[in-house]
């Protein structure tokens, strides 16, 4: 078991004097374990409708991570974890899953130009200095970082990907997750066009448009060479410079931006709580409420982007008490979703995040087309209320305080 951490000594004032309060404990195990008999267990016992997909699950190429949320005396969270053929290893296409790291690192860019009158507020475009291979289709349209993070988390919104792509760098991002401990991050292509590897190491110009001072610009730049592939020659590789993220390293993300607190400070990003907010704000919003003219909502209905509960359907509503905070992805028969889930009128608070391939056979299909996407949906929302149903019923040591997760979902 990994060694307690203690964050932050103080004294609290009493009536009766100075009391040391008790240590914060923020983990009780790690994300190491591939299988938990707890879990195993639960889904036998609570999920028998589940038992098709996990008998097969060598075959669904199923991994799942479920953590518990305790919470102490001072509401502090502490997190319990567990596990079913939990595998870094064993590659899957992330999709869009990869918009969730991007989009937290591009907030930290702009933390960086703030000296230079540049905020989430500022809208910025993309220039190339040709216009021959992919660069011809090059979006012309400006947006600001928070347009272009409402349109990732809500919409799952491919071209507003490429700009953080040109913002942040794909080997700076590589890199720096990689610095800080997630070592299976890869970022090899951009998602709205299909450029060659050489276009993809090549970033376009990136021009802020401030109302003071004018345009301020970021130049251009080429990369040489891709960095090793993390999952080079794996047999599940589409592309050798498909981009990557392990399960695992996607779920210890989310918890990283929910509850930066119980990461490592070497595993947290550098954000204000400013940005923590107006990311989770947008991870837990809703098409209807975001009210982008760009898109239909009978496509873009509230449950299209939230498979756990969901299914992805927009047959099913949630009472306004329940929440989900998170991120999908959704290509070459690979489904995936992590997730954050809370119930703020029964102090129910859980991470859930799984990932399902529904491609067997099915080999040079389109990455978005010509798979049974309802069998992954279907298994993706009943796991999440078999384990929803498990937590509302599960005992707490204390009642949490959930008020920092409501949000106004009026404004945009």
């Amino acid at each position: 078991m990994k060694a307690l951490r203690f964050v932050g000594l103080g004294f609290i004032f009493s009536g009766i004097g100075l009391i040391l309060p008790q240590p914060y404990r923020p983990q009780v195990n790690s994300l190491s374990a591939p299988d938990t008999i707890f879990l195993r267990r639960l889904l036998t016992e609570k999920a028998p409708h589940l038992q098709p997909y996990l008998q097969a699950a060598q075959t669904y190429r199923i991994q799942i991570i479920y953590t518990q949320v305790n919470r102490d005396a001072q509401n502090r969270p502490i997190l319990k974890h567990y596990a079913f053929r939990l595998d870094t290893t064993e590659y899957f296409y992330p999709a869009s899953l990869v918009k969730l790291p991007m989009c937290a690192l591009a907030l930290e860019r702009i933390e960086r130009l703030r000296g230079q009158g540049i905020t989430v507020r500022t809208p910025f475009i993309l220039k190339a200095s040709k216009q021959e291979g992919c660069y011809a289709q090059l979006p012309t349209e400006p947006y600001s970082l928070a347009d272009c993070i409402r349109r990732q988390m809500v919409f799952s919104d491919n071209p507003t990907f490429d700009y953080l792509y040109a913002l942040v760098g794909p080997l700076h991002a590589t890199h720096t997750l990689h610095q800080r401990g997630y070592r299976s991050a890869y970022f090899g292509h951009r998602m709205s066009r299909s450029c060659s590897p050489k276009e993809n190491l090549c970033l376009e110009e990136v021009v802020f448009l401030r109302e003071k001072g004018g345009p301020y610009t970021i130049p251009s730049v080429c990369a040489d060479s891709y960095p090793p592939h993390p999952y080079a020659k794996h047999p599940y590789l589409i592309t050798p410079y498909s981009n990557a993220l392990s399960l695992r390293d996607a779920h210890a993300i989310l918890m990283s931006l929910i509850f930066p607190q119980v990461m490592r400070p070497s595993e947290r990003f550098q954000l204000s709580g400013e940005a923590y907010h107006l990311l989770r704000r947008y991870m837990s919003m809703y098409p209807s409420e975001a009210r982008d003219p760009d898109y239909d909502l009978k496509e873009y209905h509230d449950g299209v982007r939230k498979y756990f509960l969901l299914g992805g359907s927009d047959s099913v509503r949630l009472p306004p008490r329940i929440r989900i905070f998170n991120k999908v992805g959704l290509a070459y028969g690979y489904l995936s979703d992590v997730a954050y889930i809370v119930d703020f009128d029964l102090g129910v608070e859980f991470f859930l995040s799984a990932v399902i391939y529904v491609g067997e056979g099915r080999i040079g299909t389109p990455p978005a087309q010509g798979y049974p996407w309802n069998d992954g949906l279907r298994f993706l929302k009943e796991l999440g209320w078999t384990i929803y149903r498990y937590e509302t019923a599960r005992k707490r040591p204390h009642f949490p305080d959930l008020s920092g997760f409501k949000y106004d979902y009026r404004r945009p």
